[in-house]
């Protein structure tokens, strides 16, 4: 099975090689599907089953975090996070739950996830599995490096900041305590259109 999936995936690599994606297939991927570390084929199979099912069929390297010499847009203690592309061509945020993370599914953090949406805040949700998190991707860069552009003025600092304090009262209101926004760099993205993003649920609560 490893041999026609390595073949399988050598393919699929340099048909997409020219726009920039890999296919699930290719054994590139692997380090980063099953983080930190390999898993028998059976296990690695069903994660694919998982992403076959939510219509993702390719991942690109984007982003500032590395994994081997792939490039990803972030990792936590619980998982990865990726761009991908689905079977409607549009592209979106995948979370990966880590091989050794504290828990045995995504389940909790999707609900608490969900919760911030109903009190508009985070990025959607389109599909969730066992392992697996799609959702609305956010072009955007983290709130520390938007800040040191030089191009920003007061205006859109303004914008920004008031937007981030209006969503955590959002939050407040829905009784969620995010629980990581003493470190707004990792959870606070700011978008081309000057719009400030709350993202990662991971560590949330709604007893604290």
């Amino acid at each position: 099975m490893d041999s026609q999936r390595r073949q399988l995936g050598i393919l699929s690599h340099r048909i997409n090689a020219f726009c920039n994606k890999v296919d699930l297939n290719c054994p590139e991927l692997v380090p980063v599907i099953s983080y930190p570390r390999q898993i028998n084929d059976r296990e690695y199979s069903g994660r694919l089953k998982e992403l076959e099912i939510m219509g993702v069929n390719s991942i690109l390297p984007v982003g500032s975090t590395k994994i081997g010499k792939f490039s990803i847009l972030g990792k936590g203690g619980v998982g990865l996070v990726v761009k991908v592309e689905s079977n409607d061509r549009k592209t979106y945020a995948l979370k990966i739950r880590r091989i050794d993370a504290n828990r045995r599914s995504m389940e909790r953090e999707v609900k608490l996830h969900k919760i911030a949406i109903s009190a508009g805040v985070g990025p959607y949700i389109y599909a969730n599995s066992e392992n697996f998190i799609l959702m609305e991707f956010i072009d955007g860069c983290n709130i520390i490096g938007w800040l040191n552009h030089q191009n920003v003025n007061v205006d859109q600092v303004r914008k920004v900041v008031i937007s981030t304090l209006e969503q955590c009262y959002s939050l407040d209101r829905a009784n969620l305590d995010h629980g990581e926004l003493s470190c707004l760099d990792h959870h606070v993205l700011v978008s081309e259109s000057v719009n400030a993003h709350i993202i990662d649920f991971e560590t949330s609560s709604i007893d604290r």
